[in-house]
């Protein structure tokens, strides 16, 4: 049984305050490892925008790529899925990588100009690779811990807006199908989700959780929240249906934004805890 867990961020926007005398780097992205203590188990989950960045703040925070069991990728954009490279090179071949197939998709911001911000990887690179689990539904990495799979969208104001794909030669706007969370099963605690950006809504990828797991109540909610380029209106129907949803733990991060971050420590006190590089949880 899962009884517990931690949870260190080993790249994210902004250092930690009370780690800024350990030299690590922060950089646009998130990259989190999860380790299970009983069975042992360490699962990273995205890989920043950097390899230089990943292994430095690894190796600084005394974790090792060596040791990883399995990798999941939340959605294909860079500065999740950049440090990707060097894990493939430092990582057990038989260490599964575990992602949407949609993650190979190409995708552009095209705001201020026309830019490519997907997965630095050759897709056929991937493809020749036996490693990748490329998967719609979830999966399950262990016990107690598994993935979302494509989430479904009920909200009407979470939509991913300003990102953009190709798909039967035409450059429409991307839906993010591949963002996906990643769930730990707590016994008599509930759940605790970990999301990259939540490009399919924190509200959308929470329900769709419980409706998986048939667990209701949450424990932790952790991650981008990407609330920051969000209207005041958008911020408010999510923090509303967040508190309905009653988290024990509400841990923002990398795209949610200062102002929704600070809305969100007005509305749950102490219960709201913005995590930076070098921050590490334990539930």
């Amino acid at each position: 049984m899962l009884k517990r867990f931690n949870l260190t961020v080993v790249v994210e926007d902004a250092v930690s305050p009370q780690k800024k005398n350990m030299g690590l780097e922060a950089k646009h992205g998130l990259s989190i490892v999860i380790q299970q203590k009983e069975p042992r188990k360490s699962i990273l989950m995205d890989t920043g925008q950097s390899s230089d960045t990943l292994l430095h703040n690894m190796e600084t925070l005394g974790l090792d790529l060596e040791k990883i069991d399995a990798v999941f990728l939340s959605h294909g954009h860079y500065d999740h899925t950049g440090g990707l490279s060097v894990v493939l090179e430092k990582t057990n071949r038989h260490v599964p990588v575990i992602a949407h197939p949609d993650v190979l998709k190409p995708k552009f911001k095209a705001t201020p100009t026309l830019r490519c911000i997907g997965l630095p990887l050759k897709r056929s690179d991937i493809e020749l690779s036996s490693r990748f689990l490329f998967a719609r539904n979830s999966v399950v990495i262990a016990e107690n811990i598994l993935t979302t799979g494509e989430i479904e969208r009920l909200t009407p104001y979470e939509k991913p807006r300003g990102f953009w794909t190709v798909e039967n030669d035409m450059f429409v706007e991307d839906q993010m199908k591949d963002d996906q969370a990643l769930i730990l099963n707590l016994p008599n605690k509930g759940l605790a989700m970990i999301v990259g950006c939540a490009h399919a809504g924190i509200i959308n990828t929470v329900r769709h959780a419980q409706k998986l797991t048939g667990i209701k109540r949450v424990h932790a909610v952790i991650g981008g929240f990407h609330l920051n380029d969000s209207s005041e209106e958008t911020v408010k129907a999510t923090i509303s249906d967040l508190a309905e949803i009653n988290p024990d733990h509400v841990c923002p991060c990398h795209c949610t934004g200062n102002k929704p971050s600070r809305l969100l420590i007005e509305a749950f006190g102490e219960r709201c805890n913005p995590i930076k590089t070098g921050d590490t949880l334990e539930f």
